[in-house]
């Protein structure tokens, strides 16, 4: 057991090193990289509160960074409906077959992923359009009620306020102002969630205490890299290995049916 706990361990500080370093670089992402990892090593109901935990450390370092270009006003239109999905999420997380779950993870990271290529190929063509559009308040309110049910299950809540956003916010800065003040509050909102639930077990603060260096030797690399490195580069890089870890939680259910 202790070396199976040691081995596990050592995941975790990888698996929080990898999310925080594509976080503090891209602005997003630290759910997506990190979360099939995590599951992979310790299971989704100690993976999920555990993110939502340590990540909203990394939610606050680039929050620090984009604080002057936060947009509060169209962020409500996702936070304020994401608070009614977290807990249908949390019902999911505890009560779910997580086979099943791990299966919809998987789907949700190959689609997005190859949203984002399609998306990103489209920025490259359009580079010059640089605008705020004005919000969409029911297609908002989908995103983040969608949002909140993925942030509760899987820590996921990225995808749908990014496709969002992605629609709204064309340029850079404001598109990860948007995302960043998002994801901090409904941080809070999925980690008061897991209180609630009494998924905060002694399991998740032993595997914190694993994440936590991780984490901070991550995001200080990541806020480096980011001075150098183009943003489409690296998000290219990025959501290649997304849909490649989508696959690999794919990969046992097919096996499961096949065999």
């Amino acid at each position: 057991m202790g070396i199976v706990f040691l081995l596990s361990g050592w995941f975790v500080f990888c698996a929080f090193f990898i999310a925080s370093f594509v976080h503090a670089t891209t602005g997003f992402g630290s759910a997506l990289v990190g979360m099939p990892i995590l599951v992979f090593a310790i299971g989704l109901q100690i993976s999920a509160p555990l993110l939502a935990l340590l990540g909203q450390i990394v939610n606050l370092g680039v929050l620090w960074q984009n604080w002057k270009d936060l947009d509060w006003k169209h962020s409500l239109i996702l936070i304020v409906p994401s608070i009614f999905g977290v807990p249908i999420g949390l019902l999911l997380l505890k009560g779910g077959n997580e086979e099943l779950l791990n299966a919809v993870l998987g789907i949700i990271l190959v689609t997005y992923g190859i949203y984002s290529f399609f998306y990103n190929n489209n920025q490259e063509i359009n580079k010059e359009i640089s605008v705020v559009s004005r919000p969409h308040f029911f297609w908002g309110a989908i995103a983040g009620f969608c949002a909140g049910i993925l942030g509760g299950a899987y820590n996921a809540n990225g995808p749908p306020v990014i496709i969002y956003a992605s629609t709204t916010h064309k340029d850079k800065g404001s598109f990860r102002s948007i995302l960043q003040a998002f994801f901090f509050v409904n941080g809070f909102i999925i980690i008061a969630g897991h209180i609630f639930a009494g998924l905060i077990t002694k399991d998740v603060f032993y595997y914190s205490l694993w994440g936590l260096p991780g984490l901070i030797v991550g995001m200080y690399l990541g806020f480096y890299v980011d001075r150098f490195i183009t943003p489409q580069r690296f998000r290219n890089i990025v959501i290649t290995g997304i849909i490649i870890l989508g696959i690999g939680l794919l990969l046992p259910v097919f096996y499961s049916l096949l065999f």
